[in-house]
């Protein structure tokens, strides 16, 4: 089949339903009925124009987002079990207009910097650039794409995307600087000096340390996935044979994956059950289907000479912790013979270029301000829900507060 037939056969599957229950579980709101509708008349470009006005990264959600739990999973059809597959019908007319941008027909004088290009910077770049501002942007990193580029491994990313929207950036005259450090190459005093504005989305760029295990055996998968710093080959001669990897989100899941394809024994531990697990159900699925085991309610303890410790738990739940409060069950210690131990557990943004600033956040005033009026933060240091479609909304609704505030 024709892509545009299959994807116009998949839109004809929607019932336009009267409450739309899928805009409303988007975190972006797009609005996908009349995506759908525009679909089902064969206008690419109307459909098109409609995700615009609420998305500017459409293949990075449409191929990277957690469908079955937003927009799909709130889909009426899953009463048959078959929803419409809205990520598959977003992507692939993304890729229809892959390097189409919305070209200012004027410039506005404005000069607006971009730190770090992640989702939630390249949709600021882009928003603020197709307004008429002239917009820079630098990343620490060789390429655009933040953590997508950086840690997403291959078997779950098509980095044409990242070429197409490197197009789009160019279009809009975007000038970007790579392998560029706040901090060390320049301080952010002197970029507030040379800018109208400045946004910062340098994302969670350091592992949380769990405090008790340390060792040359003891990682963080944050680390690892990092492309820059480890090839497949320094991952197969780093981690031994047998490995436990512990946390069940996303990042858990692709460095599970990743091992496993290199010939690991893998096993994931979790201290809650599958149904808390910040990881979809599809992301896990694949990850058990690739032969990762899965072992939940258990909790590493210590680890030393190769033995790891883990205690079960159980989940309390209250009026107070709905989600269930994790309670160790007493005497229930297990001793595993393992090689490594890989944390998976959550990640922290470096303070590093704010230092000597002054600079802090002020959620009171906005989600994205800070007490200076040139700088504004958005990304994973500030949003609670670290997916990718939320960054994308916090980059362009950051920039809907710089601009309304000029």
């Amino acid at each position: 089949m024709d892509p545009r037939e299959e994807l116009v056969a998949e839109a004809k599957r929607c019932l336009d339903c009267k409450h739309k229950p899928c805009q409303a579980a988007c975190p972006a709101h797009n609005r996908i009925p009349e995506f759908m509708s525009a679909l089902k008349k064969d206008d690419f470009s109307a459909a098109r124009a409609i995700w615009a006005e609420t998305s500017n990264l459409p293949e990075l959600c449409g191929a990277l987002c957690q469908q079955e739990t937003m927009c799909e999973g709130a889909c009426t059809l899953n009463k048959i079990k078959k929803p419409i597959r809205i990520g598959f019908v977003e992507a692939g007319v993304a890729r229809l207009f892959s390097t189409e941008v919305n070209v200012p027909t004027a410039v506005n004088g404005r000069r607006h910097l971009v730190i770090g290009m992640g989702p939630a910077g390249l949709a600021n770049a882009i928003a603020m650039a197709e307004t008429g501002c002239q917009v820079d942007a630098v990343d620490a990193n060789a390429r655009i794409g933040g953590a997508i580029w950086n840690l997403v491994p291959s078997f779950r990313f098509d980095a044409d995307d990242l070429t197409a929207i490197e197009a789009k950036l160019a279009k809009l005259h975007v000038s970007i600087r790579l392998g560029f450090v706040v901090g060390r190459d320049v301080t952010l005093t002197e970029l507030i000096a040379a800018y109208d504005s400045i946004f910062i989305a340098h994302g969670l760029d350091s592992p949380q340390i769990v405090s008790g295990f340390s060792g040359e055996n003891v990682f963080y998968a944050i680390d690892l996935l990092d492309r820059v710093r480890h090839t497949s080959a320094d991952l197969k001669r780093l981690i031994g044979p047998k490995v436990v990897v512990v946390g069940l989100g996303s990042v858990a899941i692709d460095m599970a994956r990743t091992l496993v394809k290199l010939g690991k024994n893998v096993t994931i531990a979790y201290r809650r059950t599958l149904a808390e697990a910040p990881a979809s159900p599809k992301e896990i699925a694949e990850a058990i289907a690739d032969g990762v085991q899965i072992v939940e309610l258990a909790n590493p303890t210590s680890f030393h000479d190769g033995s790891l410790h883990c205690e079960r738990t159980m989940l309390v739940r209250d009026d107070a912790s709905p989600r269930g409060r994790i309670v160790a069950i007493p005497d229930s210690d297990t001793e595993h013979e393992i090689d490594s131990l890989v944390f998976a557990t959550g990640q922290v943004s470096s303070d590093a270029l704010f230092q000597g600033t002054g600079i802090r956040l002020c959620p009171e005033v906005s989600l994205y301000a800070t007490n200076h009026p040139k700088v504004f933060v958005g990304g994973d240091r500030v949003i609670r829900e670290k997916r990718i479609v939320d960054a994308m909304v916090s980059g362009m609704e950051a920039a809907a507060l710089i601009l309304g505030g000029h």
